[in-house]
């Protein structure tokens, strides 16, 4: 008798992938605020510098949230487990930085 496999479905493949999408797009947004930061600190336009890095920032913290999340859900549909369930690969996840 074989175990039963499990697959995953669609909707969670999809919520992953959408997840890892925002985590992508928030990056790049960071990626553009830091090098705005940059000219205006280039030109002595230290407010409008410290406000594009304030902002490139806030970006990469989200970028991060949605990696977080998107890992948490890849392992866990890796492992073959439910999305909210947890599974051995899970302490994989850093949490030092």
């Amino acid at each position: 008798m074989s175990s039963p496999t499990f697959t995953p479905h669609a909707s969670e493949v999809q919520a992953a992938a959408e997840l890892y999408q925002q985590a992508a797009q928030a990056l790049l947004l960071a990626y553009q605020r830091n090098k705005e930061a940059t000219r205006h600190h280039a030109h002595g336009a230290f407010r409008a510098a410290l406000h594009h890095a304030s902002e490139s920032v806030a970006h990469a913290n989200a970028a991060h949230a949605h990696l977080q999340q998107a890992l948490a859900l890849s392992m866990a549909l890796s492992c073959g487990v439910q999305a909210g369930a947890v599974c051995a690969h899970s302490s994989a996840l850093r949490q030092d930085h």
